[in-house]
C-alpha cells in the first residue's frame, strides 16, 4: 500500500531534533559517497495569470535507509514591488493555494512508499539545514539571533537554531508591523526567550551573533555595512545578500555548489527569469559545502572574530532524509490514508 501523508500529520509527528539529525546523517552519507542528489531544476512557460508558470523539481537518494525521493511543485509566479524590494509571490490554481508533493520510494524493489504534502517539510528542511550550519560554524556562545523576515521560514529558522544554540534574545524585522508583532508574540511563547520586534532591518541585526535573512525578496535586504566581528550570516535565497557582503566576509560556505537550473519555452529564454530570481543562484560555486563541514574537522570557523556567510542552497537529499523520517513516524502511529499500490504499477513494460 502507498500512504498519503498530509501537512497535519507531518505537524503531529515532526520532532525538530530528529529532523536536524536526519539531515546531518544524510549529508554525512553524501560526504562518504553513500548519497547523491540532483539540484533544483525548473521549467518555465508563459501564463496570463502572472509573470511565469514554473515547474520545479528536486530528487535525492541515500543508502541507509535505501530511499529515493522526488519533490515537485507547480507555481504561478508574480513579482511585486513591496517598498523598494521586489518580492516573489506564488500560487497554484487560485491565490492562497499551493501545490508541492514529495514521492518517497524504496530503492530495494522500486516501490512507491508515500505521497506527501511538502509544505511543512519544505520549511523544516531549510530551517534544520540552517541549524546544522549554525552548529558547526557559529560561535558556541552565540546568544542573539537577528532575523529579517517574519513568515514561515523565519519561524522555522528561529525554532531550529534554538535547538543548537542557547538563545537569550531574538530580534525580528518585517516591513509589516502586524507581522513582526505576531512573530514576536508567537515565538516568545513557543521558545520562552525574549523577542524584540524592530522597526528597521539594521536594528534587527545590530549586535546579533547569528543573522538569518528569511524573505521572498529578489533584492538585497542585508548590507555589508551591518557586518560585525564574529557574525554568522545565513540566507534563504542569495538575492537577499548584497555583493559587498560576499566580498567582505572572511569565509563563505554553501549547502551545495550545484546550481539551480532552468529551461524555458515561450520565446523569452531563461535570462529574464534568472535575473528576477537572482543570477547568483544559477551559477555553480566552489565553496566548502555542508557535507565537507560535517565530515572534515579542518573545514569551518577558524576564530571567534571571523565573519561567515552560509548560502543555504537547496539539495534533494534534504527531502529524502526528512520525508523518510516522517514516513517512519507516521507508519509507527498508523497515520495516513492508504491507497492501492496497483494504481501506480502496470503490466506494460516502460
Amino acid at each position: 500500500m502507498v500512504v498519503l501523508i498530509n501537512n497535519e500529520i507531518v505537524k503531529d509527528v515532526l520532532v525538530r531534533k530528529e529532523v536536524i539529525e536526519s539531515i546531518e546523517i544524510a549529508f554525512r552519507q553524501l560526504g562518504n559517497g553513500d548519497a547523491t542528489f540532483f539540484s533544483r531544476e525548473d521549467i518555465v512557460s508563459p501564463t496570463t495569470m502572472g509573470d511565469y508558470f514554473a515547474w520545479g523539481s528536486m530528487s535525492g537518494a541515500m543508502v541507509d535507509p535505501p530511499r529515493l525521493s522526488l519533490r515537485f511543485k507547480s507555481d504561478v509566479i508574480r513579482y511585486v514591488d513591496k517598498g523598494g524590494h521586489l518580492s516573489e509571490e506564488k500560487f497554484n490554481g487560485t491565490p492562497g493555494k499551493f501545490m508541492g508533493v514529495i514521492l518517497l520510494f524504496d530503492t530495494r524493489d522500486g516501490s512507491l512508499l508515500a505521497i506527501m504534502n511538502d509544505g511543512v517539510i519544505q520549511h523544516e528542511r531549510v530551517g534544520a539545514t540552517a541549524a546544522i550550519a549554525c552548529d558547526h560554524l557559529s560561535n558556541d556562545d552565540s546568544k542573539i539571533l537577528g532575523i529579517i523576515g517574519s513568515g514561515g521560514m523565519a519561524r522555522s529558522y528561529a525554532m531550529n537554531i534554538s535547538e543548537v544554540r542557547e538563545l537569550e534574545e531574538i530580534k525580528v524585522y518585517s516591513p509589516t508591523e502586524e507581522n513582526r508583532i505576531s512573530f514576536q508574540r508567537e515565538i516568545s511563547e513557543e521558545l520562552g526567550v525574549k523577542v524584540k520586534a524592530m522597526k528597521t532591518p539594521k536594528g534587527a541585526v545590530k549586535e546579533a551573533d547569528i543573522v538569518a535573512t528569511c524573505t521572498a525578496s529578489q533584492t538585497p535586504v542585508f548590507s555589508q555595512k551591518w557586518l560585525e566581528p564574529g557574525m554568522t550570516l545565513i540566507d534563504v535565497r542569495s538575492t537577499e545578500i548584497d555583493n559587498r557582503t560576499i566580498k567582505e566576509v572572511d569565509q563563505i560556505f554553501s549547502t551545495t555548489n550545484k546550481n539551480h537550473r532552468v529551461e524555458s519555452i515561450g520565446g523569452e529564454g531563461t535570462e529574464k527569469y534568472q535575473l528576477k530570481r537572482g543570477k547568483r543562484g544559477f551559477i555553480q560555486t566552489r565553496y566548502s559545502t555542508l557535507s565537507e563541514i560535517i565530515c572534515k574537522d579542518e573545514i569551518g570557523r577558524k576564530d571567534k572574530k571571523e565573519t561567515i556567510y552560509y548560502h543555504n542552497r537547496s539539495a534533494g537529499i534534504q527531502f529524502v532524509a526528512v520525508g523518510n523520517l516522517i514516513y517512519e513516524r507516521a507508519s509507527e502511529l498508523k497515520l495516513g490514508e492508504e491507497i492501492p499500490m496497483e494504481w501506480f504499477q502496470q503490466s506494460i513494460r516502460n
